[in-house]
């Protein structure tokens, strides 16, 4: 029995409670209020939302990730999706596909699961007012059950050709659904800012935002200790909270490192300090190869950035310091990798400081170039 999971949403003993948050998102959810979570991914949101949302009795869970979308029809697939975990019997499936007749919809059984589900057929071309249909059969299913509606990776929205269309149809829909909650999940902030602070955007202020916080508290460790402790590990509390603290209270890569130490250690043996090297380079022989092909596709100005980026933080990427450590006396030159390091997203900018979206990344980078 593996006692960690990360990468994927998490629930019962493998999610660790936050009840102050959990009780404020209940109340929020429960009385129909519009919401956004921001914050960097594995920070847990999904897993969060997810269990608060099935926490309440009575409601229904429409989750639909948008990760990736590349099209408007995307979108239809990817709503239908959710519709499918609501309620998976033949009838329902029926009355649902019955809603979107002009989209051409197949129910079909899914060659994975043996379940039914919904597939639009091939030639069937859905663009932004198809939109409309998606979100009039959400309306059509709130009349009949509470549910609450999950967006995540909602940012992605932006990439379409027609992203302003299909928000504004979404709008459009959504302020008439004064009893539904719709909570949209974000990684970045920026994008995320552009759709719900931009004054010209459909979505301009129409939900409230929820900070996510780092989770650094003494719940976090006796979780944590619980899960070892489960796997016939033993741990030191301060030395968990060292471990929480090092990665910025990151619940998934918190839990992975974890991991790696449960995995470098025996049955009773105990994890401490001393392992931490040997649990790095367990996760970088799984991943050291996605590092070296992440450095091939940087220019070199790009790649002395991220290396003193790793050496001295993010805080100051103007000072002498920095340039120093990078090698660049031009701070304009530093400013522009940085962008485009945050666009291409090894890198986020948050509180005024430069941080690396993974943790694990910028280890590899200090132990190998430091």
């Amino acid at each position: 029995m593996e006692p960690f999971k990360f990468g994927c949403i998490v629930e019962k003993e493998h999610f660790c409670p936050r009840p102050v948050l959990e009780a404020e998102l209940r109340r929020y959810i429960s009385g129909g209020q519009n919401l956004v979570l921001q914050g960097e991914r594995r920070r847990g949101k999904s897993s969060l939302v997810v269990k608060v949302v099935k926490d309440i009795r009575g409601m229904g869970l429409l989750y639909v990730d948008l990760l990736g979308i590349g099209s408007a029809a995307d979108f239809c697939r990817r709503v239908m999706d959710g519709i499918v975990g609501l309620d998976s019997s033949r009838s329902f499936l029926k009355k649902t596909a019955s809603l979107i007749a002009s989209l051409r919809p197949l129910v079909v059984i899914d060659p994975d699961t043996g379940l039914p589900a919904i597939s639009l057929d091939a030639k069937s071309a859905a663009d932004p007012t198809s939109v409309i249909s998606v979100m009039s059969m959400i309306a059509t299913h709130a009349k009949k059950r509470r549910i609450c509606v999950v967006f995540d990776e909602f940012q992605d929205i932006l990439d379409l050709s027609d992203s302003s269309r299909v928000l504004a149809e979404m709008r459009g829909k959504i302020q008439f659904m004064s009893d539904t909650s719709f909570v949209f999940l974000g990684s970045v902030r920026n994008r995320m800012s552009e759709i719900f602070a931009h004054p010209r955007s459909p979505f301009f202020k129409s939900a409230l935002e929820v900070g996510i916080g780092e989770m650094t508290d003494e719940s976090f460790v006796r979780f944590l200790l619980g899960r070892f402790e489960k796997g016939r590990r033993k741990a030191d509390a301060d030395f968990i909270a060292e471990i929480i603290r090092a990665l910025d209270g990151v619940p998934g890569d918190v839990q992975e490192l974890c991991d790696a130490l449960w995995s470098v250690t025996v049955t009773g043996e105990r994890v401490d300090g001393s392992r931490l090297a040997e649990a790095y380079r367990y996760i970088f022989a799984h991943e050291g190869s996605s590092y070296e092909t992440y450095l091939k596709l940087l220019t070199p100005q790009q790649r002395k950035v991220l290396r003193a980026l790793a050496a001295v933080g993010g805080k100051h990427v103007v000072s002498s310091g920095f340039l120093d450590a990078a090698g660049i006396h031009n701070a304009s030159s530093v400013k522009k990798a940085l962008a485009r390091l945050v666009e291409i997203g090894h890198v986020y900018y948050f509180s005024e400081e430069y941080k690396f979206v993974s943790p694990f990344f910028r280890e590899w980078i200090r132990r190998r170039f430091g």
